[in-house]
């Protein structure tokens, strides 16, 4: 995960707002997109997470990690039923799903969890929501231990990632660095994968 981890009962401190300048900041560069893990991790320690959602962010708040991940299974499951796979709040249960597997270490999950939630905010037209859990995806792939697991999955990745970057919206904009660091891994993931007799 990029920069952000949960703590028990940990203080998120806000800083005072600054008065506005006297004329406005011409923004030069793009603010780097954020992956659903970041703003999740946001979300749960600023416990802004509401309905059916709530009680799975306090066990992970908690460190009940087993509890998190075995309440989110039974309500994504339930909602799935009532409201249809493709409905926002399944969707959201799905990317909290996807963030406590990463948690737990279960990252292969974690990352093939975040690709099926990127390639199903693409379906419905919502680039930026696709791109964040590409960039989820992104982060639990590189925790891959195996390279046979991984390369797989990283073609996977960089094949959706490449065809985000071709349409409108935040990944079409975002440091390119990140998709070729992506794609410049995989010679080295074939190679370990040979080397360790796997399939490359």
């Amino acid at each position: 995960m990029s920069g952000l981890s949960l703590e028990k009962k940990r203080t998120v401190s806000i800083p005072a707002a600054r008065k506005a300048p006297a004329e406005p900041i011409q923004q030069t560069e793009p603010v780097p997109a954020a992956s659903r893990f970041d703003t999740l991790a946001e979300e749960i320690l600023s416990d802004s997470l509401t309905g059916p959602l709530a009680p799975i962010a306090e066990a992970i708040r908690d460190g009940r990690t087993t509890q998190a991940a075995s309440l989110a299974s039974r309500t994504i499951a339930h909602a799935a039923r009532v409201l249809g796979p493709r409905h926002p709040e399944v969707l959201t249960l799905g990317e909290l799903t996807a963030y406590i597997a990463y948690l737990t270490g279960d990252v292969r999950h974690a990352c093939e969890l975040s690709l099926n939630l990127a390639y199903r905010h693409r379906e419905s037209t919502d680039p930026t929501a696709a791109y964040a859990n590409v960039l989820s995806a992104s982060t639990a792939w590189r925790a891959i231990p195996d390279p046979s697991v991984a390369l797989p999955l990283g073609h996977t990745l960089t094949t959706l990632w490449t065809l985000l970057t071709t349409e409108p919206g935040p990944a079409s904009t975002d440091d390119p660095h990140l998709l070729e660091s992506a794609r410049g891994r995989l010679p080295r993931l074939a190679a370990r994968a040979r080397s360790a007799g796997g399939p490359a």
